[in-house]
């Protein structure tokens, strides 16, 4: 059933213009891809701190679940598991991990989702945000990379981290011992689920002509950079919370300015170094973990450093 409602989504792709295919790969690439970033991090920096601070965790925790699902599953993209299948060109790009659950599904629905939730009081933002949601959901679909259950399935974990962070939030909530307490048992249970995803045994199928289907070392690296994006942000958000402290409250729009724009440029920068670094490391997964450990790390830490200052010498 799922192949078939991808072959009849795959007729229409085929004969539609090329605008609206372009259009849904746009919707991947920024709603499901450079947005899930830059929302949780705006929203941190620049407007309110404890609820860019919910879309974070709510981010990584349901990205790590994600990717190990991923890893626990092995299940193939359709265009191997159907040779009638023919995705996108642009969208295969960026599918290069197990099909089930989707990331691009879960990532736009945990920071869109967790936006709507934290400003569910603003109805109108709220329904921009779950039609966001549902238009990255489906445009996978009908770029021919993922079935409607792997959709489904990045919906489901988006929530459950949703949830988890409402729990967690009001645990931690005034308290530096819990949040401690939970940044442990976060950073242990992560790495043990690592540990797991780098030793467990994958399935090695090869096509017709003797070639591996699938890596599953893609896969392995691919959990490893949402652990190393879990772990950097965890490590940074209790330093900066006990030698920092930055606060959201009575900005002015070009102290949100200043923040906003310092903290793309550190990105950026982050990136460059991070992948320098990687680089180096002959073990691709924990290239991976070192490369969005160092970058989370230093986006979430550094940017408060260095925007704290310029706010104090402008004031002064």
């Amino acid at each position: 059933m799922d192949i078939k409602y991808l072959l009849f989504l795959q007729e229409i792709r085929e004969s539609a213009p090329e605008w609206i295919n372009n259009l849904m790969q746009l919707i991947t690439d920024m709603a499901g891809g450079i947005l899930i970033l830059l929302i949780p991090m705006i929203a941190f920096f620049c407007v309110d701190k404890k609820k860019g601070e919910f879309i974070w965790i709510s981010l990584a925790i349901a990205s790590v679940i994600n990717v190990f699902v991923k890893c626990l599953f092995c299940v193939y993209r359709p265009w191997i598991r159907s040779e009638l299948i023919n995705p996108s060109a642009k969208a295969i790009e960026g599918a290069g991990d197990y099909s089930f659950p989707s990331s691009h599904t879960q990532g736009s629905a945990s920071a869109f989702g967790s936006l709507a939730y934290v400003y569910r009081k603003k109805k109108l933002l709220s329904i921009i945000c779950i039609c966001v949601i549902l238009l990255v959901a489906f445009s996978r679909n009908y770029l021919g990379v993922h079935t409607p259950q792997d959709v489904l399935a990045g919906l489901f974990i988006a929530i459950v981290g949703i949830a988890l962070t409402y729990f967690i939030q009001k645990k931690i909530d005034g308290s530096e011992k819990n949040r401690i307490i939970f940044c442990g048992i976060a950073v242990v249970t992560i790495m043990l689920a690592l540990l797991f995803v780098s030793m467990k045994e994958y399935p090695i199928d090869l096509d017709a002509s003797g070639n591996v289907l699938y890596d599953p070392l893609r896969s392995i690296s691919s959990f490893a950079s949402k652990a190393g994006l879990a772990i950097g942000f965890l490590a940074a958000w209790i330093l900066e919370e006990k030698y920092i402290a930055f606060s959201t409250e009575n900005l002015t729009f070009g102290h949100r300015i200043i923040r906003a724009v310092t903290a793309i440029l550190l990105y950026f920068l982050m990136a460059i170094i991070a992948a320098g670094v990687s680089s180096i490391i002959p073990i691709a997964w924990v290239a991976a973990f070192m490369q969005n450990a160092i970058m989370y790390f230093g986006v979430i830490f550094f940017a408060p450093l260095i925007f704290t200052k310029i706010e104090s010498h402008s004031r002064s």
